[in-house]
């Protein structure tokens, strides 16, 4: 039962041809995040103005050009693994800036706190991330970080990707923890790599007392 439903959970977060308005939205917002514009929103959902109310579903424009990340992995991350019921247990936390507790979170602490609870230790922030941890060659894998620059060149956001081109992370522009494509047209346009994290080696067994 618990399998079908995170089976069932993953496939509407691959469905991006909607948008469910969540708390702190705004049309603009939204425009931005998936590479489009508040008037071909409103156009599209037959808006007579830009306001709009939460739980309210979008109707979102096919994705236009943009470079492409590296292919995904083909085959989705198992829903019955660690990681992925570590994520969902993080989704809806509120974002905030700085932030790193159960209450609230930025996007690194998010990073760092699913992995501190698989028992590996990261980096604290972004750029700390990106710089220590080795540069994924060839095709992604769930668990993989994947950065962002949203301010500039420098990398600036970092989530966790889940595989079949989803990935998680606590969204200032969502205001919470979400799974978002990575194909969507905003991520794409401001990707800038991925990170492999490397699973701690096994500390040695502690030698036996000498009778």
């Amino acid at each position: 039962m618990r399998r079908a439903f995170l089976l069932a959970f993953l496939s509407l977060a691959l469905a991006q041809a909607t948008y469910t308005v969540a708390p702190g939205d705004t049309l603009f917002s939204i425009a931005r995040r998936h590479g489009t514009t508040v008037e071909a929103l409103m156009r599209l959902n037959g808006l007579s103005s830009p306001e709009i109310k939460v739980g309210q579903v979008l109707r979102l424009p096919e994705g236009g050009e943009a470079p492409s990340p590296p292919p995904p992995e083909p085959e989705a991350l198992d829903p019955e693994s660690p990681l992925l019921r570590t994520v969902l247990r993080y989704l809806g936390v509120p974002y905030k800036y700085g932030a790193n507790s159960a209450l609230a979170l930025d996007c690194s602490a998010f990073v760092a706190q699913v992995y501190a609870e698989l028992g590996v230790a990261l980096p604290r922030t972004t750029k700390e991330q990106y710089r220590t941890l080795p540069p994924v060659e060839g095709p992604l894998r769930p668990g993989d970080l994947v950065f962002f620059s949203f301010g500039g060149k420098e990398v600036d956001h970092v989530g966790i990707y889940l595989g079949r081109g989803v990935f998680a992370h606590a969204s200032s522009y969502g205001s919470r923890v979400v799974i978002e494509s990575l194909e969507a047209p905003f991520y794409r346009k401001v990707y800038r790599g991925a990170r492999r994290v490397m699973a701690s080696p096994e500390p040695p067994p502690a030698p036996s007392a000498t009778p």
